[in-house]
């Protein structure tokens, strides 16, 4: 199986991410991610057993305070994945940098390509296969001017159903 961990949005932005997402599907018919909006802190990996990650999690969050958090305008990786930028955070790389060492030490779990020092903090908006596509919707959003700030209140722990089933929350941790 495999799973993800994140920090979950507040309402505001989080209602902010779908109204985008819908009106892009109704300006240009593009499909809507239905994964709920995140950012990621730990990119998905492979498990066996769950419990023992559901554990580590629900612990760390013992140890951590509500913090802020600003997502900050529209940025994309290529030409294929529009997001909110989430504005630089120490308190962030360093909570990324102890789950990523965390999970090494303890489980035996490697750190993706795009963490540790390759990790761009962002809540992704839409993913794109055709080049066109991608500028038309990037096009449509020069139309706001999104700024988010928040406390992070809750953890995800992102759970994929396999295939093309896509992924759900399987567990929301309050901080």
């Amino acid at each position: 199986m495999t799973i993800g961990f994140a920090l979950l949005l507040n309402h505001e932005t989080h209602n902010f991410i779908r109204q985008i997402q819908v009106e892009l599907n109704h300006q240009f018919g593009y499909r809507i991610s239905r994964q709920y909006p995140h950012v990621t802190i730990k990119s998905p990996f492979e498990i066996d057993r769950l419990e023992s990650f559901v554990d580590y999690l629900e612990n760390l969050a013992r140890n951590i305070s509500p913090f802020e958090l600003q997502l900050k305008g529209f940025n994309h990786f290529g030409e294929k994945v529009l997001f909110l930028d989430v504005a630089e955070n120490a308190y962030l790389t360093n909570l990324h940098h102890q789950i990523l060492s965390d999970l090494e030490a303890q489980f035996g779990v490697p750190p993706h390509e795009f963490e540790g020092k390759n990790i761009h903090f962002h809540a992704s908006i839409a993913g794109y296969s055709s080049t066109e596509d991608f500028h038309r919707a990037y096009d449509y959003l020069h139309k706001y001017q999104p700024d988010f700030t928040f406390l992070v209140k809750s953890l995800g722990i992102f759970y994929h159903l396999g295939g093309d089933d896509g992924w759900m929350v399987l567990r929301k941790i309050g901080l």
